[in-house]
């Protein structure tokens, strides 16, 4: 598979999963913040929709107080595009976060490195 399909269906994995973490899967939740960060680069990093800059040492710390939280929770991933070389790849997406009473969209990019077969997320911008 090509680096471009990889970081594609990383970002899909992952917003299944943290979906799963928000209404706190068994299975998903089995794994802890080890097994959904899993293909995140010891240095990435992100700029939140509030422009907050979070480092993954964030990202471990918040996990804990949203597993569970929202029970009804889905992540949909629309718009997804993107450009890639033979290390890295660029993808732009929005995200969609539901949960039957609101709607939270984020307009999205992320910079994937690639390490072995996997591609790590290494840099994410969220916008409202």
């Amino acid at each position: 598979m090509d680096n471009l399909s990889k970081a594609k269906e990383e970002v899909t994995r992952f917003c299944e999963h943290i979906g799963g973490w928000f209404r706190g899967e068994e299975g998903i939740a089995a794994a802890g913040t080890a097994g959904l960060l899993t293909n995140f680069s010891p240095d990435f990093r992100m700029i939140a929709p509030n422009g907050a800059r979070k480092t993954q040492q964030d990202l471990e710390a918040w996990m804990p107080e949203v597993l569970g939280r929202f029970p009804h929770m889905r992540v949909i991933v629309t718009d997804m595009q993107g450009y890639a070389t033979e290390h890295h790849a660029l993808l732009t997406y929005t995200e969609i976060q539901s949960d039957g009473e609101q709607e939270n969209i984020r307009y999205s990019s992320a910079v994937f490195i690639r390490d072995g077969d996997r591609m790590l997320w290494l840099d994410l911008w969220e916008r409202s």
